[in-house]
This record gives structure tokens, sequence and C-alpha cells, in this order.
């Protein structure tokens, strides 16, 4: 096989594959629930910075 044919055959391929993957994270809302996961550690996180300004 020539290399553009392999590239040609590739590009579909990944394309699909990014197209698979973006459908499981909106079917079960992959997003929210891995914010659910994270806030709480981002939170600890955000609240121990140095801060300048006090309101």
């Amino acid at each position: 096989m020539s290399k553009l044919t392999k590239i040609l055959l590739i590009v579909p391929a990944v394309l699909l594959g990014l197209f698979a993957v973006t459908f499981m994270v909106y079917f079960f809302n992959l997003d929210m629930k891995a914010t659910s996961l994270l806030a709480p550690l981002l939170e600890k996180w955000y609240d121990r910075l140095d801060r300048k300004q006090y309101i």
C-alpha cells in the first residue's frame, strides 16, 4: 500500500474514534460526573492559595 492510501484509511478511523468518545461522554454525562468528583479536591486546593487582596 502506498503512504497516501494508509493516510486516507487512518484519518477517517481516527475521526470515527474521536466521534465515538465524544458521543459516549455526551450519552453518559461523563463531564458532569467528573466535575462532581473533582470539585471538592479543587475547592480544597483553591481555598489554600495565598491571596494578597481580601474582600
